[in-house]
């Protein structure tokens, strides 16, 4: 008989190993059933309350498409935030799975829990736009502070004080990290000199 061979056909690739640490293990897996099943089972009604009322978060972690996924985050805080008073309220009443339906079933306790994923949702969308409106505001009045003292030192010392600016900015402007930035006299292949 011939032996097999270990390698993979061509056009086919091995498929990688997956790297240690990733995914969850049996232990993990058995530890959060240890902890779920009695969660359910003593804190069934919690648990009833909190899974209806953080569905908001649930979507808002499922539809994050961006980067950094931090949607979620936003929204699950101020969602979570809307439902403790009325997990509180449901534990003074018994922690029955009565108490929890009651509590579902009241149109004001979902429109808070609800409104604050939604107040949750609108800072999510609008702060990155306010605070990149506020940074240009500041970047512009700075601009415009620095072209007020290159003038004055042009003024006081004469044009000879800005030769040499426009090359420098667009330099900057075009590597855009001070860091890559090299000193007036030496080539942009070398690195700045640290110190």
């Amino acid at each position: 008989m011939a032996k097999k061979s270990a390698a993979p056909a061509k056009g086919k690739s091995a498929a990688p190993a997956p790297a240690k640490g990733e995914g969850m293990g049996w232990g993990m897996r058995i530890g959060l059933l240890l902890v779920a099943i009695p969660t359910v089972v003593f804190m069934g009604p919690t648990v009833l309350l909190v899974c209806i009322a953080l569905l908001p978060t649930g979507v808002a972690f499922i539809s994050d498409r961006s980067i950094s996924k931090t949607g979620w985050l936003c929204v699950g805080g101020l969602n979570l935030a809307g439902a403790v008073p009325f997990i509180a309220t449901l534990w003074e009443k018994g922690n029955t799975v009565e108490a929890a339906l009651r509590l579902l079933t009241d149109v004001l306790t979902i429109l808070i829990i609800y409104g604050s994923a939604g107040v949750g949702w609108l800072l999510y969308i609008s702060i990155p736009q306010l605070l990149g409106a506020f940074m240009a505001m500041t970047a512009s009045h700075r601009v415009a502070t620095m072209k007020a003292q290159q003038d004055s030192l042009i003024e006081e010392w004469g044009p000879e004080v800005k030769q040499g600016a426009e090359e420098a900015v667009a330099e900057f402007m075009r590597r855009g990290r001070v860091t890559d930035f090299a000193e007036p006299g030496k080539s942009a292949a070398q690195p700045p000199r640290r110190g």
